[in-house]
């Protein structure tokens, strides 16, 4: 005994299943919204809005397809596409939550936008001597310990 119930059939024993429509319409649906995604972020930009209704207009077309297998079919080339724009398609953040990122560093005790390294603050350069390379490697050793002493090192060359 099976009864429909909004896209649901409650078997016999009152266990709920999902009817193969409404599975095959929820497939669709992640489908299209990986495909909408993807076709935002990709370039040329000019083509954007011309892949987007392109899908619209294919899955319009194809609503009205009641063969499972060729629903199958439709859905097979739709996911093969997202696959194809996914690989073409730099990434931009992660899914669909953008963040504003960049390089920030700690210099003199106030957070800047720039590089780890210094150019040219190096005893290679010349620019510092190695006594003060070594102070501040203790003082970045003491950094790394939370301002303890941190444990003895070998000595210098």
């Amino acid at each position: 005994f099976r009864r429909r119930k909004n896209h649901f059939l409650a078997t016999r024993e009152g266990a709920v299943t999902m009817s193969s429509a409404a599975r095959h319409r929820a497939a669709v649906l992640k489908a299209y919204r990986d495909f909408v995604d993807v076709a935002r972020r990709s370039r040329p930009v000019a083509e954007r809005e011309a892949k987007l209704e392109e899908a619209r207009a294919a899955i319009r077309a194809s609503a009205g397809v009641t063969d499972e297998s060729e629903q199958q079919a439709l859905l097979k080339k739709l996911v093969a596409r997202v696959g194809f724009l996914r690989v073409v398609t730099p990434k931009t953040g992660r899914g669909r939550h953008k963040r504003e990122s960049g390089v920030f560093v700690v210099r003199e005790g106030e957070v800047v936008e720039g590089s780890g390294q210094s150019a040219g603050q190096r005893v290679a350069d010349g620019t510092i001597s190695m006594q003060e390379a070594h102070e501040y490697h203790n003082r970045l050793l003491k950094r790394q310990y939370y301002g303890q002493t941190p444990p003895p090192q070998p000595p210098m060359l």
